[in-house]
């Protein structure tokens, strides 16, 4: 007969898996850094300045160099979408890598980077 632990989460039992269980060991250790990027659907140019949100991570306004910092690696990252402009999947890909790799070399934490591209 296998044995193990049965996890309850709100109403539910046993039906948190794996996944869910390492993304939350992750919050609760990192962080989470989400970054909202406005870009023209037409010409894939970034529409204001994109704005970030932290939970669980080192508290930085908006003035802080890491934060400027962030913003610039956003923006070079949306400046450089590679051929196709249209693909969100791509840009959100390139956008999370490289924040990730920034994120670490400053603060040697791996917060979970969440990038959203609205088009407009």
């Amino acid at each position: 007969m296998p044995a193990g632990y049965v996890f309850v989460d709100g109403l539910s039992v046993g039906d948190v898996g794996d996944v869910v269980l390492r993304d939350r060991r992750a919050l609760a250790s990192d962080g989470m850094f989400l970054v909202v990027v406005t870009v023209d659907k037409q010409t894939g140019d970034v529409i204001g300045r994109p704005e970030i949100i932290t939970r669980g991570f080192v508290h930085l306004n908006e003035q802080d160099p890491i934060i400027e910092e962030a913003v610039a690696r956003v923006m070079a990252s949306v400046e450089n979408p590679g051929e196709h402009i249209s693909e969100v999947g791509l840009l959100k890909s390139q956008i999370k890598e490289s924040l990730s790799r920034f994120l670490f070399e400053q603060t040697k934490r791996r917060p979970m980077v969440f990038p959203v591209v609205v088009e407009v």
